[in-house]
């Protein structure tokens, strides 16, 4: 044990037994004080662990006075000794957030409880605080070291692809396409780690306008045909015409959407089905919603695992030499969003048969 402590007692035999009891415990008395100032010196100087301050001591400026002033510098977790406790002078010394108080004359195991107790408060108090601050830093990291690099890295691989930079041959075609798949996964898996991240710091802010949910979901069904196309997949649209504007965060929802249909698609085998269906409804207490249905004839999922679906680091098959890939990060951000927009999903399935994804939109609702 290396734990610094000031104490600072102006009664000389109380503070000699004090310093015994904690030598005998392991902990390192630094320095001892009998008056204000030169505790404030002591404690400026050592910058300990902790500081056990009697109330009343010798000088112009009490341990109250003292507590205020090394505060002000640094944060350094405070025990009261004191043989008083009358209701002024507790509120005063309440404003200076202590960790604990002793009361003289004190046993020795009431004296380290006190301290012990301090300590670990104080420790948890400076972990909480820091939290905050390194998972910005984080994500800091990966919006600028991470993504910003590997925006660049699509990019120059697709200028290559189409020979925008001079003629490729066909392996390097098949090279830089693997390259753009991967860096497709890796950018997705960063933005779904930025975006739930803030979803659960309460930064993650809505840009809300009217927009066509029709449109929206032919343009992203035309985004992903050629995924769908690859596997021999079969992908249908049923899209109610007519349907209202709806106000929602455009750029969000389309990611939702097409999350929800790359999943439907990676999670269905060769010569599958994928049903994209949207329509408008009434539902109870008259409410209007649109309807989004996403299903697919799948691997499907087990209902132990149905609960846990929308947990994030989660995946269905969570087998060591499972077969698809990802971090369970896209279901828990898809959720919240939707929630964002005072919507819900729900999901039906059946093992080996497939699954159903279905999105409740509000319409009318701000």
């Amino acid at each position: 044990m290396s734990i610094q402590v000031v104490i600072v007692e102006d009664e000389r035999l109380v503070a000699q037994d004090i310093t015994q009891i904690l030598k005998d415990e392991g902990y390192i008395v630094c320095a001892i004080a009998s008056d204000g100032e030169t505790a404030i010196k002591k404690i400026l100087e050592f910058s300990p662990d902790l500081v056990l301050l009697d109330i009343r001591i010798k000088g112009e400026i009490d341990g109250i006075d003292v507590a205020k002033f090394v505060q002000s510098f640094c944060d350094i977790p405070i025990v009261y000794l004191s043989a008083f406790s009358d209701t002024e002078t507790l509120k005063r010394a309440q404003l200076t957030n202590p960790m604990g108080y002793v009361v003289k004359p004190f046993r020795s195991e009431q004296l380290l409880t006190t301290v012990k107790i301090a300590l670990t408060t104080h420790s948890s108090k400076q972990d909480k605080n820091q939290e905050p601050q390194i998972k910005s830093k984080f994500l800091s990291i990966i919006r600028d070291e991470l993504r910003n690099p590997l925006n660049a890295i699509l990019g120059f691989s697709e200028c290559l692809k189409e020979e925008m930079l001079g003629s490729v041959n066909v392996e390097q075609v098949e090279a830089l396409q693997v390259i753009n798949s991967s860096g497709n996964h890796l950018l997705r898996l960063i933005n779904n780690i930025i975006d739930l991240s803030m979803l659960e710091s309460g930064q993650f802010n809505l840009q809300l306008g009217l927009m066509s949910i029709s449109s929206t979901c032919h343009v992203i069904v035309e985004h992903i045909q050629k995924d769908a196309v690859n596997k021999q997949i079969n992908l249908e649209t049923k899209i109610q015409d007519d349907l209202p504007l709806l106000l929602l965060d455009e750029r969000r929802i389309f990611k939702v959407l097409v999350d929800l249909l790359e999943n439907a698609i990676k999670f269905t085998p060769e010569n599958g089905h994928v049903t994209l269906e949207v329509i408008h409804e009434q539902q109870i207490e008259q409410k209007s919603f649109i309807r989004i249905a996403i299903t697919d004839t799948g691997i499907g999922i087990s209902p132990e695992n149905l609960h846990q679906l929308f947990q994030p680091f989660n995946q269905a098959d969570t087998s060591l030499n499972r077969k698809y890939s990802g971090m369970g990060l896209g279901l828990a951000s898809v959720k919240r969003v939707i929630e964002l927009h005072g919507g819900r999903i729900e999901v039906t399935s059946e093992l080996g048969v497939g699954s159903c994804f279905t999105v409740y939109l509000p319409c009318g609702q701000a």
